[in-house]
Formats: C-alpha cells, sequence, structure tokens
C-alpha cells in the first residue's frame, strides 16, 4: 500500500512539473559533473527557465521523443524511470567525449497579454515577428505558440577524447571545437559551433550565450555567419549555456491540436571549459 501510495505521490509531483513547464520556454541539459571517470554514470538535470536560471524536473517519458547518450558513434537510449531526479544516470563505460541529447514532444503557451509575447519576441531579436503577427491580423491577447526543444550537451570520460556531431535532429548545435581538448593554436581561445536546422547551416540566427562562474551569469549576443558558424569566447570559464530559437507560422497540424497561430523550435547546448571536476 504505501509503495502504491508512493508512486501516486511521485505520478502527482511528475504531472505538475509538467504541467509548469508551460509557462517557460528555455529548456537545457545540464550535467552534475561534466567529467567523469569510466564506469560512472552520467548525471544530469532536465532544467527549464530562463537566463541559465531554472528549476529541475523529474523524468516523465511523455515530454521526450528521445533522450540518448552517444559516444564513439554509437547511440543507445537513456534508460530513465518515471520520477527519477536527476532525470538522467547512465552509467558509462567507453572513454571519449559523450554527447548527451533530447528532443521534446509538442508543447504549447497561451500569451494572456500581447507584451509578454513582444518582450518574449525582442529578447530573442525575432522583431519582424511582432509586424507579421499584426499583418496576419491574429488576436494581440489569449493567442497559442506551439513549440518543440532539441537539447545537446557534452561531458567528458576518463580523457575526453571524440568530437561532437550532428545527430540528424531538426534544430541542432553541433560544437566543432571540444571543450576539453586543449591547443596552442589561436583558436584556443574560442569554441566554435554551428546551428543546423534540417542537416544544413542556419546563417543571421539570433543566439544567447550564457557564461555562469562562481555564481555569476553574463550574457552575451552573437549572430550566426553565413554558415551557420559563431565563435565563442573561453573568457575565464565556467558552465556555458548556448540557445537559438526559431519561429514560424503554425503548420495546419498544430492548429489543429493546439489552436497555435505561431510555431517555435529550440536549440541548446551546454558544456564547461577550464574547469576541474
Amino acid at each position: 500500500m504505501l509503495k502504491k501510495l508512493m508512486n501516486s505521490f511521485i505520478l502527482l509531483l511528475v504531472v505538475m512539473a509538467s504541467v509548469s513547464q508551460l509557462s517557460a520556454h528555455e529548456f537545457w541539459l545540464e550535467p552534475i559533473n561534466y567529467k567523469i571517470e569510466v564506469g560512472k554514470a552520467l548525471r544530469a538535470h532536465e532544467k527549464v527557465g530562463q537566463d541559465f536560471k531554472g528549476n529541475k524536473y523529474a523524468y516523465l517519458a511523455s515530454s521526450y521523443e528521445s533522450l540518448d547518450l552517444t559516444i564513439n558513434d554509437t547511440s543507445r537510449a537513456v534508460k530513465s524511470r518515471l520520477g527519477d531526479l536527476p532525470a538522467v544516470s547512465e552509467v558509462v563505460n567507453e572513454e571519449g567525449l559523450v554527447i548527451l541529447s533530447a528532443v521534446t514532444t509538442p508543447s504549447a503557451v497561451t500569451y494572456k497579454t500581447w507584451k509578454k509575447f513582444s518582450d518574449f519576441i525582442k529578447s530573442k531579436g525575432l522583431d519582424w515577428v511582432l509586424a507579421e503577427h499584426k499583418k496576419r491580423k491574429l488576436p494581440e491577447s489569449n493567442f497559442t505558440e506551439s513549440y518543440r526543444r532539441y537539447a545537446k550537451s557534452v561531458v567528458k570520460v576518463g580523457h575526453g577524447k571524440g568530437s561532437d556531431k550532428a545527430l540528424g535532429l531538426i534544430f541542432e548545435w553541433v560544437l566543432e571545437t571540444n571543450p576539453y581538448s586543449s591547443s596552442k593554436n589561436s583558436d584556443d581561445k574560442v569554441i566554435k559551433a554551428q546551428l543546423l536546422w534540417k542537416g544544413k547551416p542556419h546563417a543571421n540566427a539570433h543566439v544567447s550565450v550564457f557564461n555562469k562562474l562562481n555564481g555569476k551569469i553574463i550574457k552575451s549576443e552573437l549572430i550566426t555567419n553565413s554558415e551557420g558558424r559563431v565563435e565563442i569566447p573561453r573568457a575565464k570559464g565556467g558552465q556555458f549555456l548556448i540557445n537559438a530559437v526559431r519561429m514560424m507560422v503554425a503548420p495546419d497540424k498544430m492548429k489543429a491540436e493546439k489552436n497555435a497561430v505561431w510555431e517555435s523550435r529550440w536549440a541548446s547546448m551546454t558544456y564547461v571549459v577550464n574547469i576541474k571536476y
């Protein structure tokens, strides 16, 4: 009886957490340790919030289309269970650079006021959306946006050698620099990354970069070049979150299922530099 009550309580907490996520957009995977030894568990939180500040959420299978771990060109599904916190706890028995990736199922948010929508759009450098919204003669309150999120994180296991790669996500970041490898050339001062949309470079995209170090968070803004690339300064090290948003007119399916007038896709990546764990 006690076990049944506990399971029901966990399910209630997970459902409540899932519902509360609808009010926030930014989603990222945040490992507890970005460096682990072979044979140890890679433990990571699912986080939702803003500006690299967010709440931790327990694992809920229906929130994910996929949650995978990739190392040495081999991918496998993460075997999390309902209510797991952290959402990821997966033993890694190989050495190299591990890519943790997640694709969420569609969610939706309803904007009660124009200001809330306008503030969000402006913060992501998507001002064209506001003009298009009015051109389409859409309501300025109580309208819905559907969204999906594509998150990645890289973790050093053992020597940490290897490289990030495109995993075939519709919207994804690919680090072209291994943040855990050191070199003595001029590129050592930056982390190079490329943003892909359906496997092709996503040019002129607004990028938010968050650098967390010693309890402080510094935000900067970048724009991808014609090849979808940005160079992110290593600065003094710390945790990094890079995030990009693509906004589109909601397809008919989303209009029918969620009464949405806009659809957004979110791509995030987390990693650390110059930190000993």
